[in-house]
């Protein structure tokens, strides 16, 4: 019997960029409260280029932005048959 494939999960996009223009915080101020500075890795994030991120880092982000993370990231769910 042939085992079914798990759907893949994995965040879509985000809307951090966005969030940063209406709430006038730059991408550096959100690194040093999300990420301890790390802006390389948030810009990273930002541009799609790290779509899996831990749960701990969403929330982080999340919280610096003062938002739930469904508000901040955008998750898809794809069927991989």
């Amino acid at each position: 019997m042939k085992i079914p494939k798990k759907k893949k999960e994995k965040l879509h996009s985000n809307k951090i960029r966005q969030i940063l223009i209406e709430t006038d915080m730059s991408q550096q101020e959100l690194a040093d409260m999300a990420l301890d500075g790390n802006s390389s890795h948030l810009s990273r994030i930002i541009n799609g280029q790290r779509r899996c991120i831990s749960l701990p880092i969403a929330i982080k982000i999340a919280r610096a932005l003062k938002l739930p993370v469904e508000d901040v990231f955008i998750y898809k769910q794809e069927d991989n048959y």
